[in-house]
């Protein structure tokens, strides 16, 4: 059976009294004193070594019961409470003075947490974002005026997320108030050990307007210019027909040629166009580099050489990977200013390291010896294009594939002409 200290002091204390009363027994009797002497001494004595036991117990028991209220005041917070001064000489003087220390530092980091709370409280408080805060018991713990605004319901602290209107799934919160004009996010986070959640919605409605308004701008931009190219000498060349009197064969077939020539232009940019809209998702897997190779030189008429070194196996969609190659290397022969247009392809892996693992990507490097991009900036965006003809699709259509495998899609320029780089994920266990 072990004791607590303070039976040991309890147990110290009686068995120090004993043995003084003890001693004082055995001294009377050696002096041969009567029994009612030897009782009277002893009755006498023990009352004050009583007391003395009892103000010895009494002394130490307050002090500690003093310092264990002092520390669970500390610990709860609160700093309106101050321990007794203790004499310099006193054996808990050095711990009282650690546990005021210690007292001071957490009330000044609890000032300071105070304060940086009261703050950041303010600050999402003005914020015109909705942002609410949740804990690990998925209750509301804070929320700033413009996400109550946005619920338009009572969001009392404390109240659970799902009777707020708010849809948890896979770890993420969703509420209906926010439709596809609002672009959410939700986060978790780990406060004390414990898992709660945080959610946002930034209004996007007036940069997708914006965005739209450009978009149909171009689009009637680019549209309007196709027409008026095509329909103009088409409608030019109806008017010479209907001009004669009579019809020469050779010329009627002349301008019916070239208005098929205009009319397949034409059908060929709503073409890419659609290609561009609607672009399905990649089917990937490892084939044979140089087959593909080979397949988008033919589709090269002028004359074009095409130097190629590294891999022969690559990993994407076969046939999208084909409207890549086909795409480049007919703007690097139209682009080029030589007399001969010479394009270096080469094709290699490197190891990165992506959220703590390693992780294989494939990267395509091409590069020409044409003047490069005119203009840098506005070379991967749609309809854009500084050649007398085109579409300004090309380019935006092989990042759009290549963003579609996973990966990323840049333009430079050179000392010796444009380059292209193409890089993005391969799967290890397929190869």
């Amino acid at each position: 059976m072990k004791f607590s200290h303070e039976q040991w002091l309890i147990f110290g204390l009686a068995t120090t009294l004993i043995v003084i009363l003890a001693l004082t027994i055995a001294l009377t009797y050696t002096l041969a004193w009567s029994k009612l002497a030897t009782v009277t001494l002893v009755f006498f004595l023990s009352y004050p070594l009583i007391w003395l036991a009892w103000r010895s117990y009494n002394f130490w028991k307050q002090a500690i019961m003093q310092l264990t209220t002092y520390t669970q005041v500390v610990r709860e917070g609160e700093t309106n409470l101050r321990f007794k001064v203790q004499h310099q000489d006193n054996l808990l003087a050095e711990l009282q003075q650690e546990i005021s220390a210690l007292a001071l530092g957490n009330a000044h980091k609890l000032q300071q947490n105070q304060t940086l709370e009261n703050v950041l409280s303010h600050i999402l408080d003005s914020w015109p974002i909705p942002v609410c805060l949740f804990d690990e018991n998925n209750q509301l713990s804070y929320r700033n005026i413009a996400m109550k605004e946005k619920i338009q319901q009572p969001m009392l602290i404390g109240t659970t997320a799902e009777d707020l209107g708010f849809v948890i799934e896979n770890g993420n919160l969703t509420h209906s108030q926010f439709n596809q004009q609002w672009q959410c996010q939700s986060i978790s986070y780990l406060f004390q050990q414990k898992k709660c959640h945080i959610f946002s919605a930034l209004d996007i409605s007036q940069p997708l307007h914006q965005q739209q308004s450009i978009t149909q701008q171009n689009l009637i931009r680019v549209l309007a210019h196709e027409l008026r190219n095509s329909l103009t000498p088409m409608a030019s060349m109806a008017d010479t027909l209907l001009c004669n009197d009579s019809f020469n064969e050779d010329q009627v077939r002349l301008v019916l040629s070239r208005i098929r020539q205009r009319s397949n232009r034409l059908l060929s940019f709503i073409e890419q166009y659609s290609q561009l809209s609607q672009l399905p998702a990649p089917q990937s897997s490892w084939f044979e580099f140089n087959d593909l190779l080979e397949e988008a030189k033919s589709m090269i008429t002028e004359p074009c050489t095409i130097n190629y070194q590294g891999s022969n196996q690559c990993f994407a969609d076969e046939q999208q990977m084909a409207q890549i190659l086909i795409n480049i290397f007919k703007n690097a022969q139209e682009a080029c200013d030589e007399e001969h247009c010479e394009i270096d392809v080469s094709l290699y892996y490197r190891q990165e390291n992506s959220q703590g693992y390693q992780q294989t990507k494939q990267v395509i490097d091409i590069r020409d010896n044409g003047p490069g991009f005119a203009n840098l900036d506005n070379a991967l965006t749609p309809f854009y294009t500084t050649k007398s003809h085109g579409s300004g699709i090309g380019l935006s259509l092989c990042a759009e594939i290549t963003r579609n495998h996973g990966g990323e899609f840049t333009l430079e320029n050179t000392e010796h002409g444009a380059r292209i780089r193409m890089a993005w994920p391969v799967d290890n266990k397929a190869h």
